[in-house]
């Protein structure tokens, strides 16, 4: 089994997914973060079908830098 994990996450702008995307890299957190821009989620929430905007973060790491 190999270390290195993909970790799949979503951001609510563009600004947050920058910020996060940069300092997972500049820490040394992840090797690479790829930004997806605008995705639309439907998704439940209390009760109701919700639609947002949302930019995906794919985040390459390995399995020791990662807390769930």
């Amino acid at each position: 089994m190999t270390d290195k994990i993909v970790v799949l996450s979503t951001c609510g702008s563009e600004e947050e997914a920058e910020r996060i995307a940069s300092h997972l890299v500049e820490r040394r957190l992840a090797a690479c973060v790829q930004v997806l821009p605008r995705i639309r989620s439907i998704y439940r929430w209390k009760g109701a079908v919700e639609k947002s905007e949302e930019w995906l973060l794919t985040i390459k790491t390995t399995r020791a830098l990662f807390e769930p």
